[in-house]
């Protein structure tokens, strides 16, 4: 076997320079168009997308780094994601009803509050659906003659206390009459 060349090894040199340039040249323009896409993904700003790419195709190693460190924490979608999640959060928060006199979280078929006993809702005389304090006529039944100033009481297990018995009058002293007085 015979050795090769100076110039047969210059030659495979060369060929291997050149696909090795042309990989390193196809990873430089593919992080090039790799940074503008995910800034265009991470902020509206054309500015700020154009920049991104012209830092990593000037400094093509030294770039990259550079914006990964720079860049946005969280795309657009992700923000967006995050944004709906809050606002789902918050509307679930304000949602629950609360208790006028005590802000402690109630349920809508209360009529007291068992925390501060704050009248919540009242029932219909007619078909005893619960309503809401301002209303003067029930929706469910047509009821026109419902107040919204008096409060039905619900009949409860307890049975309400004995009145007490009242005194029996007695005749102390005669009654006056009128032309006595005069």
């Amino acid at each position: 076997m015979s050795l090769p060349t100076l110039d047969t090894l210059v030659s495979y040199l060369t060929i291997v320079a050149a696909v090795m340039g042309a990989l390193l040249a196809a990873l430089w323009l593919s992080l090039i168009i790799w940074a503008f896409r995910d800034m265009r993904a991470r902020s509206r700003d054309p500015f700020a997308q154009l920049l991104a790419a012209l830092l990593v195709a000037a400094l093509p190693v030294v770039g990259i780094v550079i914006y990964f460190i720079l860049r946005p924490p969280e795309t657009l979608a992700e923000a967006y994601e995050r944004a709906l999640e809050e606002e789902a959060l918050l509307q679930e928060i304000e949602e629950r009803p609360h208790c006028p006199g005590c802000s402690r979280v109630i349920d809508d078929k209360w009529l007291l509050c068992p925390h501060c006993h704050t009248r919540l809702k009242k029932a219909c005389p007619d078909c005893n659906s619960l309503l809401e304090l301002q209303w003067n006529l029930c929706p469910y039944c047509g009821n026109h003659a419902v107040d919204p100033y008096k409060a039905n009481v619900v009949h409860t297990a307890v049975p309400a206390p004995n009145p007490l018995p009242e005194p029996e009058e007695t005749e102390e002293a005669d009654p006056v009459s009128e032309t006595e007085l005069q």
